[in-house]
């Protein structure tokens, strides 16, 4: 796992607004599972306005880095920061 990597999930995990996401780690990705009664739909079109103020935060080099999230076993989208 990258230290960009390890900074992102560390970071959201102690986000209180993201306390009933679970994130983890799977190769160079970052796998979020999100309560199932999420509307994955305004989810998505929210999610780099929920996630951008994180970012600052990470003082690692940038990296590619993909967000696979969803409310059940398979990625209802995929988020990729460049």
């Amino acid at each position: 796992m990258s230290k960009y990597q390890q900074e992102w999930k560390r970071m959201l995990q102690q986000n209180p607004e993201f306390k009933d996401w679970k994130i983890r780690s799977s190769g160079g990705d970052l796998l979020i599972r999100v309560p199932e009664d999420t509307d994955m739909d305004l989810l998505q079109l929210q999610f780099s306005d929920l996630i951008s103020a994180t970012a600052p935060i990470i003082k690692s080099p940038v990296a590619k880095l993909k967000f696979y999230v969803g409310n059940s076993d398979e990625a209802d989208f995929v988020f990729t920061l460049n």
